[in-house]
C-alpha cells in the first residue's frame, strides 16, 4: 500500500507539469485551476485502481504492526485447584476443597471418583502400598470411594487447601488426635457421622467397601468454610510448553510401580499398574492432565513407626509432565500452609508452572532412580 501511493503521488507531479506546460498562454487564474482539477481527476483515478488492497487508513497500521506479539495476561480469574481460565469469579464452585481417602490396592479395585478429582496426592503407607488423597472442587462423584483410613502425613499434606474437608473411615487414636487438632474438617465415618452419609456396597468386603458421594459430603460443609486457593502456579492460556519429550513415566513408590503413557489424541496420561490399565468403576481408564512427581523424604510415623510419613514441608527433586514433555526443577515448602513453590532449578528464581486441567501428584521416597521416563 505504501508503495501505491507513492506511485500515485509521481503521476499526479508528472501531470500537474504536463498542465502547466500546456496552458503556458494562459492567465495565472486559469493555470491554477486547470491544473488544481486535473492532478484531484487523476489523482482519484488512480487511487481507485487499488481497491482490492484497501484503503489507505486503519489497516496500513495493522499490517506495520503485525510482527508485534500480543502481550497475554494472567487471566482474572481461575478454576482454584485447575487453573481453567474463567470468565468471572461466578463459575467458581461456592464450596471447600473435599479431600476423600481412597485405597489402593485389589480388594479395594475399581474405585471412583479418581478422574473426577482436581488433584490426587498418592502417598507411601504402611505394608509397602499406596493411598491416595483425591481433591475435589470443581466436580462431583456419586459414588465416591472406597473411603478409607487417614494417616498423620495427611495434615502437612493438605494444609494448604485451607480447611478442607476431610473424608475419611477414622484412625486410631493418636492419628484421629492429630486429625482433630488440625485445620482439616473432619467427616470421619466413627467420628459421629458414621451411617448419616457412608454406605457400603458389599465389594471386597469391609474395610473395602466404604462409600458415599460428593454431593452428600459437601452438605456437611461449616458454615464458615473457605474457597481453597490456588496450590499451583499455571502457564498463561497458548503456551506452548518446551522440554524433552516423556511419552512413557514410570514411578516406584515401594511395591507400587506406576506407569503413565502419553495420549496425544487427548493430551492425557494413562495410567496402568502391573500391566494392565488402571481403571476407574464408571469413567475408564484413570488419567491425568499434569503428573507432577517430588521426590519425598519419608521418615517413620510419630504415631506408629510402621507407617511412613512423607515430609512435605521440605524441599527436593521435581519432574512435572504436561502434554508428552518432562520439565524438571525442585520443589520447595517452608510451612503446611504454602502451596506448592516449583522452581526450574535450585536458585529458585524461575517458577516451574504446570499447564491448565487436572493433577495428579506421586510422592516416591526421595531416590532418583524411582522415576524413569522415554519417549
Amino acid at each position: 500500500m505504501r508503495s501505491h501511493r507513492v506511485l500515485v503521488r509521481l503521476l499526479a507531479v508528472g501531470a500537474l507539469s504536463s498542465m502547466v506546460v500546456a496552458a503556458c498562454g494562459g492567465s495565472t487564474e486559469e493555470l491554477i485551476g486547470s491544473a488544481t482539477e486535473a492532478l484531484n481527476d487523476l489523482t482519484s483515478s488512480t487511487e481507485a485502481v487499488a481497491t482490492d488492497e484497501g484503503p489507505a487508513t486503519s489497516e496500513d497500521a495493522a499490517e506495520e504492526t503485525s510482527d508485534e506479539e500480543v502481550a497475554v495476561e494472567e487471566p482474572a480469574f481461575r478454576m482454584p485447584l485447575t487453573g481453567e481460565p474463567l470468565d468471572s469469579a461466578d463459575q467458581i464452585p461456592q464450596r471447600p476443597a473435599l479431600v476423600v481417602k481412597i485405597p489402593n490396592n485389589p480388594q479395594a479395585l475399581p474405585q471412583t471418583g479418581l478422574n473426577e478429582a482436581d488433584i490426587v496426592y498418592e502417598e507411601i503407607i504402611n505394608d509397602n502400598i499406596t493411598r491416595f488423597a483425591a481433591v475435589f472442587h470443581s466436580q462431583d462423584s456419586d459414588p465416591v470411594g472406597p473411603i478409607r483410613s487417614g494417616r498423620a502425613q495427611d495434615v502437612d499434606l493438605l494444609t494448604n487447601l485451607d480447611a478442607p474437608l476431610f473424608a475419611w473411615s477414622g484412625g486410631n487414636a493418636g492419628v484421629t488426635k492429630i486429625i482433630n487438632n488440625s485445620t482439616l474438617y473432619s467427616l470421619s465415618y466413627v467420628g459421629g457421622y458414621g451411617n448419616s452419609y457412608y454406605r457400603r456396597d458389599g465389594r471386597g468386603g469391609a474395610p473395602h467397601n466404604l462409600f458415599s458421594s460428593t454431593e452428600t459430603l459437601w452438605e456437611h460443609a461449616p458454615d464458615d468454610f473457605n474457597i481453597p486457593p490456588q496450590v499451583f502456579s499455571y502457564t498463561l492460556p497458548g503456551t506452548e510448553l518446551t522440554g524433552d519429550t516423556a511419552t512413557v513415566v514410570e514411578v516406584e513408590l515401594d511395591s507400587i510401580l506406576a506407569r503413565w503413557d502419553y495420549d496425544a489424541a487427548s493430551g492425557h496420561y494413562l495410567r496402568s499398574e502391573y500391566g494392565e490399565p488402571y481403571m476407574s468403576e464408571l469413567t475408564g481408564q484413570v488419567w491425568t492432565d499434569n503428573l507432577v512427581v517430588l521426590l519425598t523424604e519419608y521418615i517413620p510415623g510419630i504415631v506408629d513407626a510402621r507407617s511412613p510419613e512423607a515430609q512435605t514441608v521440605w524441599s527436593g527433586k521435581a519432574y512435572v509432565f504436561s502434554d508428552g514433555i518432562v520439565r524438571t526443577g525442585v520443589w520447595q515448602r517452608s510451612s503446611n500452609v504454602e502451596p506448592w513453590n516449583l522452581y526450574t532449578d535450585e536458585t529458585m528464581d524461575t517458577p516451574l508452572k504446570l499447564a491448565p486441567g487436572r493433577t495428579w501428584v506421586e510422592l516416591p521416597r526421595n531416590d532418583p532412580d524411582n522415576v524413569r521416563y522415554v519417549s
